[in-house]
Parts: structure tokens; sequence; C-alpha cells
């Protein structure tokens, strides 16, 4: 149910577009989902969204792989480790407002307190 909320009935019917398909996901699948409670399901599906939502392009489709990997931690990064990590680097957001010149000039002052520890 999750599933088809989260992922819509045209992309289920791509993925799975007969009975016989979806029965033999089931087979595949179930015994790893049926280990863990339907709140821990819930969870993982709330990563879900939060995954779709950051840009992972791994969670465009349904693929019970990868959600299982979320609710197991393994193979996809959550949180600050890595759901972000995509993004472009813009050190103009590490320092203070200011011109560029000024947030340089903060720049070099740092690197020079660094320096002096060594």
């Amino acid at each position: 149910m999750r599933l088809l909320n989260t992922y819509g009935a045209a992309k289920m019917q791509s993925q799975w577009p007969d009975e016989e398909s979806l029965s033999l996901a089931r087979r595949e699948f179930g015994r790893q989902i049926a280990k863990y409670s339907r709140d821990e399901i819930n969870d993982t599906f709330d990563l879900v969204h939060k995954e779709k939502r950051s840009g992972n392009t791994r969670f465009e489709w349904p693929d019970i792989d990868a959600i299982i990997g979320l609710l197991t931690n393994e193979g996809v990064f959550t949180g600050s480790a890595g759901t972000l990590a995509h993004k472009i680097y813009k050190p103009e957001n590490l320092l203070e407002y200011g011109t560029k010149a000024e947030r340089r000039a903060k720049g070099k002052a740092a690197c020079a307190d660094i320096l002096a520890m060594f």
C-alpha cells in the first residue's frame, strides 16, 4: 500500500504489470520484509520520501532492494552523511556575510591561526 501511495499507480503498473510479477516480487522479498514491524516499515517509507525530495535518483522508481537497504541501513547514505553531499560546494555559505574581499581576509586569518598551531 505504501509503495502505491509513494510511487503512484502508473509506476507500479510499469514495474509489476501483472499479478504474476507482483506475486514473484512478494515471494522474493516477503521473508525479508516480514522481519520488521509496521512502525519500522512506516519510518522507512518516510526516509524514502526524504531521499526522493533530496534528489536521490535511486528512489525515482519502486526499488524494493533500495528500500530494504534504507530499512537495514545498508548501501544508502541518509542524514548529513550523504543525502545532500552531491550538492555543489558554496564557500560563501560557510563564512559570515560581507564582501568577497572581507570573506577572503577572514579566511586567510583563520588559515594563519591554524598554521600557527603547528
